[in-house]
């Protein structure tokens, strides 16, 4: 069935006129769809059968849902450009880019710990432009959709942050080695802490109400997030009514490009990053 995806004249936005169905469907499509691929993988999904668009391993499981993905978007007709965690961007002739991380959470998956998703969401140049998206853990199953100025939603129900309570706080802190020296500060400073190693997820934590805070501040640049990695996190938050912001406490945004990387905090209340001071 055909995808029509189009600008609307003067908005920087994609219409919601389709042949057949809305986004929401095409995005759920993908999303059962990878996670049969994933249930009826056979081999080693830790094998490494190539390198990704930023020159790091793509193991079989990452390339398994990857091609699951162009696959039903051959089959469907779907006009969307595709800007991949493994293979970079696909020019498809469309007006509007798919973001995808066919794994997110990639060394969970081969570890055995059950915290992994894939990642999807719809925009055009920017974090800030993207209209749809959808995150779906590849474990449990549990599905976020969120529409810009549409709210945001687990398994169909509408989700909120929680509000802020400063002597409760839960927090998802990066940490180890590659984390930068002000996360150990961070992470003191909450009642719990938490991280599940999948950024779409820990996002998603804070959408839900279940952490007050995700803080991701990698000293290294290779390791920072990606806009694969977070694209459709940062709107379902944004929808649930949290904050995402940079370092400095400024709104975050980047560009839908293989190339850049950012540090983050996603927060509920901005009470919750003020505190941090």
């Amino acid at each position: 069935m055909l995808v029509a995806v189009c600008e609307v004249p003067g908005h920087n936005s994609i219409s919601r006129k389709v042949v057949g169905r809305p986004m929401k469907g095409l995005l759920l499509e993908l999303a059962d769809a990878v996670q049969h691929a994933v249930d009826a993988m056979s081999g080693n999904p830790a094998e490494v059968v190539g390198r990704g668009a930023d020159g790091a391993p793509s193991t079989r499981i990452d390339r398994v849902a990857e091609e699951t993905v162009l696959q039903v978007l051959d089959y469907e007709g779907a006009a969307l450009n595709v800007l991949s965690e493994e293979a970079g961007y696909i020019e498809r002739g469309g007006n509007a880019t798919l973001v995808l991380d066919p794994i997110d959470g990639t060394h969970n998956a081969i570890r055995g710990i059950p915290a992994y998703s894939v990642s999807l969401a719809i925009g055009h140049e920017r974090l800030s432009d993207v209209q749809e998206a959808l995150v779906r853990d590849l474990v449990s199953g549990a599905t976020y959709y969120a529409a810009k100025g549409g709210g945001a939603f687990l398994n169909a129900r509408s989700i909120r942050v929680r509000p802020v309570d400063l002597d409760d706080l839960i927090f998802s802190v990066y940490l180890g080695t590659q984390a930068a020296p002000d996360a150990a500060r961070v992470a003191s400073q909450a009642r719990r802490v938490r991280v599940l190693g999948a950024a779409s997820l820990d996002l998603c934590l804070v959408a839900r109400g279940a952490a007050d805070l995700y803080y991701m501040h990698s000293k290294l640049p290779e390791t920072k997030l990606r806009a694969v990695d977070i694209a459709g996190g940062v709107l379902i938050v944004r929808e649930a009514g949290g904050l995402v912001l940079d370092l400095k406490g400024s709104e975050l945004d980047m560009p839908l490009t293989s190339t850049a990387r950012t540090d983050l905090a996603a927060v509920g209340d901005r009470r919750t990053w003020e505190a941090l001071a």
